[in-house]
C-alpha cells in the first residue's frame, strides 16, 4: 500500500532536482547537487552563491509539481557535511 506513495515522492523529489539543476546551469552558478536521500537535497556550494542558491532549492522543491496539499521545504545549512540537518 505504501509503493504509491513512496514512488510519487521520489517522482516529486527528481523533478525538484531537475529544475534546481537546470536553474543552478541557467544562472551560471558554481553550486553543485551533491547528494540526495529520501525527501532532502544536498548541495555543495561556495559562499558567495549560498543566499541564491538556498532562494533556488526552496523554489523549486515547493513548486516541483502542483497538490491540493502545500509542498513546504525546509533549508538550512552547514560548513560542512557533519554539520547539516
Amino acid at each position: 500500500m505504501n509503493t504509491p506513495i513512496q514512488g510519487t515522492a521520489a517522482d516529486i523529489m527528481k523533478i525538484a532536482m531537475i529544475n534546481v539543476y537546470k536553474e543552478l546551469k541557467t544562472r551560471n552558478l558554481k553550486s553543485k547537487i551533491v547528494l540526495q536521500v529520501h525527501d532532502e537535497m544536498m548541495i555543495e556550494s561556495p559562499i558567495e552563491e549560498a543566499q541564491e542558491v538556498k532562494k533556488i532549492i526552496k523554489e523549486k522543491m515547493e513548486g516541483a509539481v502542483s497538490l491540493i496539499v502545500p509542498l513546504v521545504a525546509e533549508v538550512s545549512e552547514a560548513k560542512n557535511w557533519y554539520e547539516c540537518k
